[in-house]
């Protein structure tokens, strides 16, 4: 366990300088439920120590269930405004573009500024190896990017 624990501290020491000139422009994570529901997470996802530990703050701050996440309509994300947004997929690609091609989702701030990002699927409550999985993801969708 010490030994597993140590490669998860290396693997977001090794990350950490890739994300130091990224600036302070919060994230928002989402996966697609269905054609008019989101799920976000929020601060109390699996995901937020590794967020906290590149200084990226979680652009979420509304209601959440224990697990940290909660499922919103997708007219809500409207309101985010200069977010990246990272959407996690899980095999749902006919659903992400039909949705994509709708005039509510372009008009999405984030859209138009194109700061929507897509990524593989994580296991959302998992432990340390998703977590690990999660910070590659990230590297790979926002690492060395302002």
């Amino acid at each position: 366990a010490k030994k597993h624990l140590a490669e998860f501290d290396a693997l977001i020491d090794s990350l950490k300088p890739r994300f130091a000139h990224r600036g302070d422009r919060p994230l928002l994570m989402v996966t697609l439920l269905d054609a008019r529901h989101m799920l976000v997470f929020g601060n109390n996802c699996l995901f937020q120590e590794v967020l906290d530990s590149f200084g990226i703050r979680n652009a979420w701050e509304g209601e959440m269930t224990f697990w940290g996440s909660t499922a919103v309509g997708i007219d809500r994300l409207a309101a985010f405004r200069d977010v990246d947004v990272l959407c996690f997929d899980h095999g749902n690609e006919r659903e992400m573009q039909t949705l994509m091609a709708t005039p509510l989702w372009q008009a999405m701030p984030f859209v138009r500024e194109q700061r929507f990002l897509r990524a593989p699927a994580v296991w959302f409550y998992g432990a340390t190896l998703s977590a690990m999985h999660f910070a590659r993801v990230l590297d790979n969708a926002l690492g060395g990017k302002a």
